[in-house]
């Protein structure tokens, strides 16, 4: 057998074997009892928002206990999670009946595998055969200039081709260091007037690549606690990396690492520093950036490995060498030990040989956000059993579909395999979820958050890490699926869209921070006249119920809500 020498994510969607009929993507009908699109203008729905693990049987009493305050608040739902423990399942179906609340299912928040996970290709990685394995070398080393922060003329560094205010907010510390005799010291970012305090770098990159940032960070009294690392394209418009990181106010030298992949970038500018900061000091010192090899590589049909001699020969998994897998495969941490290729007794492999491995591997975007894939069969027979799970429990009123902040999206051989854009991809995927309540549930009412099909919100070009346009995902929603719109920074400006598309609407609101109603009240008082607005949800995100009562009263009357 035979491959190219540059493997195309055209030639690795035809590896997989997919297609369309064989994911199933024919459209379904929907269903022609539509619940939500009986419903009336005018708070019907009036719900309260939980997002605490419910398979905590702590937690689930913990919801319950707030029920009767809900109930005397006006509050007629409540919204959590589908997997509630199971030996509590029964007292909280009970005693929401008991306080006249819905329960509301929330459910298809990703794949319970995480090889499922959306995966971002790597493509002709070099590997070398050592000692019976082959493991990853730069073929083509990015180097980052004067990264241990040596080299300094005063108070710029050397190599470092755009530094803001040299000696004002940004300098040269040769007392505080982790290693070597100085560090980037940075303080009082608010003596810049856009509050910005940046040094950064161009570099080179090879295009679909694994890339690791490292480096060590010291904070004192930092207000706020913003530091950032970036890598983006040449002219600062375009990201290349997604991830974030957390630091203290105030900590010791901490150590960060930090995943991206090049995509098709050859080029990119290195950023560190603080784009909103105000006071206190940060120090950054011993920084690398170099290519890793198959962390957290995702194995699933949609994720294929294939592994090349340089003279194009093909290599056979079982054959040459062992399944490729990442034994410490957690895509909600980034970094860890780069796993190697094993091969069999009786590979064709030789040392010193030179493989070229293509693979896709999982993206962190913020600390923590992973995106599920949309295309494989095996996330909707997932779906398809939290739904008969959470049925079975609790016979909710309705389910909320998690399809909100999908950050990265159309990028493995399997969506790639459906020949759609991004928005089409995702209309289809959602529509196809709803066909899966119906079928368990025709009776149940369907919601699913605004965000990504709302034209004004996420469903636009340049998303974050999504391959393509996500413009068009709402051909997806037809008028029996609800909107919980949560964009109250627009005070109603999306409502009309999705109003002109046939479809309900229940203002999701508070977010943690509304303490005294008086946000929900300007929304309201800004879509009147908008056909579809329903309800409204007191959403917390941070646990805080203090203002529940506040709040009720501002969107529906509180206690009069009939």
């Amino acid at each position: 057998m035979r491959c190219r020498r540059s493997l195309s994510v055209p030639l690795l969607v035809a590896m997989v074997g997919l297609s369309l009929v064989d994911c199933g993507c024919a459209a379904p009908e929907p269903a022609a009892n539509w619940p939500v699109a009986k419903l009336k203008d005018g708070m019907q729905k009036r719900w309260l928002f939980v997002w605490q693990d419910m398979t905590n049987p702590a937690q689930v009493d913990r919801l319950v206990a707030r029920f009767p305050q809900a109930k005397a608040a006006g509050y007629n739902g409540v919204a959590f999670s589908h997997n509630v423990a199971p030996t509590r399942a029964a007292a909280l179906r009970e005693a929401a009946a008991a306080n006249g609340l819905d329960l509301v299912a929330i459910v298809m928040g990703g794949s319970r595998d995480r090889n499922y996970m959306e995966g971002v290709l790597v493509k002709d990685a070099l590997f070398v055969v050592h000692n019976g394995a082959a493991s990853l070398e730069q073929d083509n080393p990015t180097e980052v200039v004067n990264a241990d922060f040596e080299n300094a003329n005063g108070n710029h560094f050397v190599g470092w081709g755009f530094q803001d205010d040299e000696g004002v907010t940004t300098f040269a510390d040769h007392e505080v260091a982790h290693g070597g005799k100085t560090s980037l010291r940075m303080e009082s970012v608010g003596k810049n007037q856009y509050r910005h305090c940046r040094i950064a770098q161009p570099l080179k990159l090879q295009p679909y690549r694994q890339y690791r940032i490292s480096f060590w960070l010291k904070t004192q009294d930092l207000s706020p606690a913003d530091p950032e690392v970036k890598l983006l394209a040449l002219d600062a418009q375009t990201s290349i990396s997604f991830q974030t990181f957390h630091s203290e106010r105030t900590q010791d030298w901490k150590h960060y690492d930090l995943v991206c992949n090049s995509l098709d970038h050859t080029t990119g500018q290195l950023y560190l520093g603080s784009w909103y900061g105000k006071d206190g000091k940060m120090w950054w010192d011993d920084l690398t950036l170099q290519e890793i090899g198959l962390v957290n590589v995702l194995r699933r049909p949609g994720c294929p490995v294939t592994v090349c001699g340089e003279d194009a020969t093909a290599f056979e998994e079982g054959r040459d060498f062992a399944r490729v897998v990442d034994p410490q495969l957690h895509p909600w941490r980034a970094y860890h030990e780069e796993p190697v290729i094993k091969l069999t007794a009786d590979s064709r492999l030789k040392d010193g040989q030179r493989l070229r491995v293509s693979y896709y591997h999982s993206l962190v975007v913020y600390e923590d956000r992973i995106t599920s894939c949309l295309s494989e069969p095996k996330i909707f027979d997932d779906w398809r059993q939290e739904v008969v799970e959470a049925n079975d429990a609790l016979h909710p009123a309705a389910f909320l579909m998690s399809h909100d902040e999908l950050r990265v999206m159309n990028q493995c051989a399997a969506c790639q395999g459906m020949n759609m854009t991004p928005g089409e991809l995702l209309a289809w995927n959602v529509h196809k979820a709803a066909q899966l309540i119906r079928d368990v549930r025709p009776d149940a009412e369907i919601w699913v958050w605004n965000d990504m099909f709302d034209p004004r919100h996420n469903a636009v070009d340049h998303y974050y890490a999504v391959n393509g346009s996500l413009k068009g995902s709402w051909k997806g929603l037809d008028p029996g699926i609800g909107i919980v719109n949560w964009h109250g920074g627009l005070q109603g400006k999306n409502c009309p869209f999705f109003a002109d598309l046939g479809l309900k609407q229940i203002l999701s609101g508070y977010y943690d921070s509304d303490e005294d109603g008086s946000g929900i009240a300007g929304w309201l008082d800004k879509t009147k006249g908008v056909p579809g607005i329903v309800g409204a949800m007191y959403t917390t995100w941070e646990d805080k119920y203090g203002a529940m009562d506040k709040w009720a009263q501002k969107a529906w009357g509180g206690a009069a809500a009939k």
